[in-house]
């Protein structure tokens, strides 16, 4: 058969099952058959999410109902409500690893909300490793004590481990101190260390509107 053949029929087979979801038309009992199936009606079920989820966003703004973002994230990629998120276990120093971030698209990571903090701290878990701290945004380096993100503005909510009385600036790890911050993605909570140490990363984007 063909793949032009195979595809039409695998079309043809998840329109049916669709419309008569007690039929099967799957005769090809095989893994590849079967990924080939799935693989098609994930995308026609995602054309017709597109679909509903544009048209409840637009009922919502006539009348009371909660706001929804029908917005989605590429493969791999963490979605907390209309940001994207991406762990890697890549060890590289600050600014090495806002290179590799704005290399796809994307930043070190901007954390403002306790949301965003436990679904970091579920990704880690589910992606294991010896290594919980990763390179986030946040830098005093071009003025002592005045913490900034990568997109320059000023940090108004902090996520400091206060019981180790963090931000310390130590001098333990060089004689510039501590000007750049990791999360602790198990506790949840922010270390300043020295810019140069070499550490796992989060980048972030902003999530794309379905269409």
């Amino acid at each position: 058969m063909s793949p032009l053949k195979g595809n039409l029929g695998a079309v043809l087979c998840v329109l049916l099952g669709l419309l008569v979801p007690e039929l099967s038309c799957q005769a090809d009992k095989s893994p590849e058959a079967e990924a080939a199936f799935l693989k098609v009606r994930l995308a026609l079920m995602k054309n017709h999410y597109r679909l509903l989820c544009n048209q409840f966003a637009s009922l919502a703004l006539n009348c009371s109902a909660p706001p929804i973002n029908c917005t989605e994230c590429p493969d791999g990629w963490l979605q907390v409500e209309d940001q994207c998120f991406l762990l890697s276990s890549e060890k590289l120093d600050f600014s090495s690893s806002a290179g590799k971030c704005k290399d796809v698209g994307a930043h070190l990571a901007i954390l403002t909300t306790r949301e965003q903090h436990v679904a970091v701290e579920k990704e880690g878990r589910r992606i294991g490793g010896f290594y919980t701290n990763y390179w986030i945004g946040l830098s005093d380096a071009e003025s002592e004590g005045e913490w900034r993100w990568v997109d320059k503005s000023v940090l108004k909510t902090s996520f400091w481990n206060v019981h180790k009385s963090e931000p310390d600036n130590n001098t333990s790890g060089g004689p510039d101190g501590e000007d750049c911050v990791v999360v602790d993605s198990y506790t949840q909570s922010w270390y300043d260390v020295p810019c140069d140490f070499l550490y796992p990363r989060i980048c972030q984007k902003a999530a794309s509107p379905l269409v």
